[in-house]
């Protein structure tokens, strides 16, 4: 999961801080690979705190390149280095390949962290097995930086790579943030942090450097497979357009990406200030979001919803639809990927689960508080009568209930039941609590979360309703228990 904003160096630079980064480039010679690698660490400031490394290798080229490149850089720095492999489990030489790194971490007297998953087994249940093998290959890179105390995590990602990733995203509907592509430098969680030495260099200026230094590396013979959209755009689709079109596309779409990542940082930055106001707490204020032009409200949404543990809903056509959404009315929702809820009340938005369950029932003590749900119940003794309704559902809600009336009783907060009535003050008869939520326009996942007070098999009251007239005060002193229920 690539973090949605990052600091922009134009608007915020400390001592320390690398400023804003030239085009890179696209590096074709091999005899200019070790100085474009060192010109990549220096511009963009990549080994800036760190003293531990790991460097992910695979056994591939690119990863192999990394290793040797990085290595005498390191060690000039004073940089302390651990190769990190993780095998996928997907392939029948990946054991081989293993083999082929660890032999390299040894000759080269540098301590190996490996693992082996089983992601086999998540593709026959079904799951997307390259975000599967994204999600298993972050976390062991998050254990390696626990484990070893690493600052960082290199990659072996090269120009190629961000040519490709550009197409990809812009044939999926990207916005900037996508189109941007690889940077130099992410932040992935707290605790991760992903820098790429290789992007100014080309995948055969590698290949080439590694061959006339005599290195050698371990081919992968999925990267053949064009049923794989990446597979097809590097082998088949460039190719074709270099050939027939503009022989350095490649180089191209590598400075498109480095412009956009340019704007994005600048927006990206604006959005963060604009955010502090719009977003104080979980909730989000749509008057607010709705002051800023709607390229900043895309990313106040965006990274909000990173903030909200929802990525999968953080994709541009769902942050397209929030924005739409919040230029209209003051109520409305809309589901999430993920299995989560948009909820907008009275104009805050905020994240619910789709499907509500009911809290369990529980006693309420007079006086005292009681936390249910996400509601704070306080009674209190009183005299006379009170009232504070704004409709079933809105908070705060008070009412008063005669303290002759539940003398010797138990009262109790819960969910509704089937069959629940309510005989309310100054209607004749009884009234289905299911026909009151009809009647209120209480959505039906939001009901199970709706107190309703008891006293035995009797309901009550209904926050934002009448009480039942068996437990109305009677006189304007009559001795009475005041509840009042709350957000929050």
């Amino acid at each position: 999961m690539q973090t949605p904003i990052e600091t922009c160096p134009l608007l915020a630079q400390t001592p320390g801080t690398p400023v804003s980064t030239p085009p890179c480039g696209y590096v074709k010679k091999p005899g200019q690979v070790p100085e474009a690698v060192r010109a990549q660490l220096e511009r963009c400031g990549l080994l800036h705190g760190v003293s531990q490394l790991g460097l992910a290798v695979s056994g591939g080229a690119d990863s192999v390149a990394l290793f040797h490149l990085m290595l005498p850089l390191c060690r000039e720095a004073h940089v302390a280095v651990s190769v990190l492999h993780f095998d996928h489990g997907l392939r029948s030489e990946s054991a081989a390949d293993a083999d082929f790194v660890r032999e390299l971490a040894a000759a080269a007297d540098v301590p190996l962290i490996s693992e082996r998953a089983d992601l086999a087994k998540a593709a026959r249940e079904g799951a997307s097995l390259e975000m599967a093998a994204r999600a298993a290959r972050l976390a062991f890179f998050n254990r390696c930086c626990a484990s070893a105390r690493l600052d960082a995590v290199a990659t072996g990602h090269h120009a190629d790579d961000v040519a490709e990733t550009l197409l990809l995203r812009l044939a999926r509907g990207s916005g900037a943030t996508g189109l941007s592509g690889l940077r130099p430098c992410s932040r992935l969680t707290p605790t991760l942090r992903i820098i790429r030495p290789l992007l100014a260099v080309s995948d055969l200026a590698l290949r080439d450097w590694l061959t006339q230094n005599r290195h050698a590396w371990r081919e992968d013979r999925t990267n053949g497979d064009a049923a794989i959209p990446r597979n097809f755009v590097r082998n088949t689709l460039l190719p074709q357009l270099e050939r027939t079109w503009i022989p350095d596309l490649r180089a191209r779409l590598c400075q498109s990406a480095e412009a956009l990542r340019e704007d994005d940082a600048l927006l990206a930055a604006l959005a963060q200030r604009a955010q502090a106001s719009v977003c104080p707490n979980d909730a989000l204020s749509v008057a607010l979001l709705r002051q800023h032009p709607e390229a900043l409200q895309r990313r106040i949404l965006r990274q909000w919803l990173f903030d909200q543990h929802q990525p999968a809903a953080a994709g541009l056509a769902t942050v397209l639809a929030l924005v739409q959404r919040s230029q209209g009315a003051d109520d409305w929702q809309h589901p999430l990927p993920g299995g989560s809820l948009a909820l907008c009340e009275a104009g805050t938005l905020r994240i619910v689960p789709l499907e509500t369950p009911a809290p369990d029932a529980a006693c309420v003590s007079i006086p005292g508080t009681l936390r249910w749900a996400d509601l704070d119940v306080l009674t209190e003794p009183s005299r006379g009568a009170e009232t504070h309704a704004e409709g079933v559902g809105h908070y705060p809600a008070t009412c008063t209930l005669s303290a002759d009336a539940l003398c010797g009783k138990t009262l109790c907060v819960r969910a509704r039941q089937p069959g629940d009535r309510l005989a309310p003050t100054g209607l004749d008869g009884s009234k289905k609590i299911q026909d009151l939520f009809v009647d209120e326009k209480v959505p039906e996942r939001q009901r199970n979360r709706i107190p309703i007070f008891v006293c035995g098999d009797d309901v009550v009251w209904v926050p934002g309703y009448r009480i039942a007239r068996a437990f109305a005060v009677p006189t304007a002193d009559a001795p009475s228990v005041r509840i009042t229920v709350r957000r929050v």
